[in-house]
């Protein structure tokens, strides 16, 4: 809250640079916190440890959207005036994102269930004691 309060600030003095620097962020590669994490055992750690969470609705690529969603909607970036055409291009771009990602989240969580439609593969977490869990996507 206090990130999203500190934006509406930044809006109201300089709204192209706000769109610019948060369309650029959307743009650029944004890396989970967790993907540092490692085990010293598990190359593959976060990735497997992201399909289980994924597989059991903890966080999966549609939170993500509404993240975005909420973001657009909240700043009320579809009705944000006095932009310059950079400004504009980025509102555009960012209006629409939410609806793109769910469209790949989508498709992606699609592919992903026909994947293990078939078989459920089993990965062990050595922070619960190599205890074994299905990565069910």
């Amino acid at each position: 809250m206090f990130l999203i309060g500190c934006s509406f600030g930044i809006m109201q003095r300089d709204p192209n640079g706000l769109l610019s620097v948060f369309g650029d962020m959307m743009r650029g590669q944004i890396v989970m916190p967790a993907e540092l994490m490692t085990d010293g055992k598990d190359p593959e750690l976060y990735e497997n440890f992201a399909n289980v969470a994924t597989g059991l609705g903890v966080y999966t690529p549609l939170d993500y959207a509404e993240i975005i969603d909420h973001l657009v909607k909240t700043w009320d970036l579809e009705n944000l005036e006095g932009l310059d055409s950079a400004g504009e291009k980025e509102r555009d771009y960012l209006c629409k994102l939410p609806e793109r990602y769910r469209k790949l989240a989508s498709r992606s969580m699609n592919k992903q269930k026909k994947a293990t439609d078939l078989e459920a593969p089993i990965k062990t977490f050595s922070w619960i004691y190599d205890r074994p869990c299905k990565i069910v996507v």
